[in-house]
């Protein structure tokens, strides 16, 4: 009887890298601008790999780069840690597993990667969306691509300067207006000791996506309005924000 009990077990392997969904609203997508991220502390720019990189060319080709995609709720009482609360630093954290083209892409979309970000963002935010963690991750580098396909340009061309965000959201309504509406920008201060350098940046893109019933993955995307936000605005003085640039 036990090479039964085994078959079984083994049977149910492939179910182990999905957790079982938590109750949650819609999808939302954080990314992050790289420059304002690694200028917000100076340790950070020798801490994290992937500030230690960091270039112009770089943040040309990718101006927008994967923070996490996060299964939300309307009530703000978001699920996190369905799989079991994490501790430690990310790159001991369980490694994900995934297709080499997935992962391939998703170092493209995520270059904190370099800094094990994926598994932190499985471990609190993937593990209760029910996917797998390919398709967790398939779908998360596939939004981060579209967006930037929608005002990457538009972000990259006014690096070291100053965009509006109207401008930037009659960029969304030329390239991609089912995005319009579902996207907010997120401006603070970075914690910096350049003087120069203390001034509302660009720090977070965020957009809001419905879950797909059938699938579970993220759908269309959703008025900021319908998840319980007043304004695309969120610390842009004047809806005016600063590209920080990697250059200086």
């Amino acid at each position: 009887m036990q090479w039964k009990w085994m078959a079984g077990a083994l049977a149910l392997l492939p179910l182990a890298s999905c957790a079982e969904p938590a109750r949650f609203d819609y999808y939302l997508l954080a990314l992050s601008v790289a420059p304002a991220f690694c200028e917000d502390e100076p340790q950070r720019k020798q801490r994290f790999a992937q500030c230690r990189v960091l270039s112009g060319d770089g943040f040309r080709a990718m101006p927008l780069t994967l923070h996490g995609l996060w299964p939300n709720r309307v009530s703000r009482a978001h699920p996190v840690y369905c799989g079991g609360a994490a501790a430690g630093p990310f790159c001991r954290l369980p490694a994900v597993r995934l297709p080499a083209e997935t992962r391939a892409r998703l170092g493209r979309a995520m270059p904190a990667t370099a800094d094990c970000l994926e598994r932190y963002q499985w471990a609190k935010h993937g593990s209760c969306s029910g996917l797998r963690e390919a398709d967790y991750f398939a779908a998360s580098a596939a939004l981060t691509e579209r967006v930037n396909r929608a005002i990457g340009g538009e972000i990259a061309r006014h690096m070291g300067r100053e965009i509006s965000l109207a401008d930037l959201r009659e960029s969304l309504a030329r390239a991609d207006p089912a995005l319009k509406d579902a996207v907010t920008f997120d401006c603070r201060t970075p914690r910096t000791p350049t003087p120069a350098k203390r001034r509302p940046m660009l720090r977070e893109v965020r957009v809001y996506f419905e879950r797909n019933p059938a699938s579970g993955e993220p759908g269309r995307p959703l008025a900021f309005a319908r998840a319980g936000h007043k304004h695309y605005n969120s610390g842009c003085p004047g809806g005016r924000a600063y590209v920080d640039t990697p250059l200086d």
